[in-house]
C-alpha cells in the first residue's frame, strides 16, 4: 500500500483557544463563538444541536454570558470547580449528553493539578511544602496528557480559554551582560498546551 492518499478533511469537530490577559474578552469571545457554532448546527439539523453546551467555569464567567444563551434558546449546563479529576469528566460527560464543551479557564486546572500534588508530596516527606524537582514533571505532564489526548481526539467541539502569560529569555547587551527580556506571549498551563487547538486565537484589548 502507499504511503501518501489523497488529501481529505478528516476534522469535523472545533478543537479551539483563546488566550489573552484579563478582560480581553475570551470568556465572551468562546460564548459567542459556541452559540453560532451550535446555531449552524441547528440550521443544518444535527442530531447533537439539540443538546445542551456544557460549561466548566473555575471563576465566575458563566454568571455573565448566561443571558446569551438564553436569548438564543441553548441551554447551558454548569460545573464550577478547579479540581482536574472533574476536568476530565467534564469531556465525557459533554462528549455524552452536550453539543459543545466550554472550559474557562484551562490555566486554573493546570495549577490545582501542581499544587494538588505538591501538597501529596510535602505529606509524603512531612514537610511543610514542597518545590517541584525536575523529575516531576514527566508525571505531571503524563497526568495532563490524558487530558489533552481527550482534547484532541474526543467527537466533542471544544472551546478552551487561557490566561496569556510572558515568556522570557536572557540576550547579551553591549556591554557584554545578560539581560532578560520578553520574547513573547504564551497560555498559562502545561508548556505544550499552547499548540494542541486546531485554532489558537490571541485575544488583545485596545482602548
Amino acid at each position: 500500500m502507499a504511503l501518501f492518499q489523497p488529501a481529505e478533511n478528516t476534522s469535523a469537530f472545533l478543537k479551539m483557544g483563546l488566550l489573552g490577559f484579563a478582560g480581553s474578552g475570551k470568556t465572551k469571545t468562546a460564548s459567542l463563538t459556541a452559540i453560532g457554532l451550535v446555531q449552524h448546527a441547528r440550521q443544518l439539523k444535527i442530531p447533537y444541536a439539540g443538546k445542551p453546551v456544557f460549561f466548566i467555569d473555575t471563576e465566575t464567567g458563566s454568571d455573565w454570558v448566561k443571558p446569551d444563551f438564553d436569548k438564543a434558546g441553548i441551554p447551558l449546563m454548569v460545573a464550577k470547580t478547579r479540581a482536574f479529576i472533574d476536568l476530565l469528566q467534564a469531556v465525557e460527560d459533554a462528549q455524552k449528553d452536550g453539543s459543545l464543551l466550554l472550559i474557562d479557564s484551562i490555566s486554573h486546572f493546570w495549577k490545582e493539578l501542581c499544587d494538588s500534588y505538591s501538597r501529596r508530596k510535602a505529606q509524603q516527606y512531612k514537610t511543610p511544602t514542597y518545590r517541584l524537582q525536575f523529575q516531576d514533571w514527566g508525571y505531571l505532564k503524563g497526568e495532563w496528557g490524558k487530558f489533552t489526548d481527550a482534547f484532541i481526539n474526543s467527537p466533542l467541539h471544544i472551546i478552551l480559554c487561557g490566561r496569556a502569560g510572558y515568556e522570557y529569555d536572557y540576550f547579551e547587551n553591549d556591554e557584554g551582560k545578560k539581560e532578560l527580556e520578553k520574547t513573547g506571549v504564551k497560555m498559562k498551563a502545561e508548556g505544550e498546551m499552547g499548540y494542541e487547538p486546531s485554532l489558537l486565537v490571541l485575544m488583545e484589548r485596545h482602548q
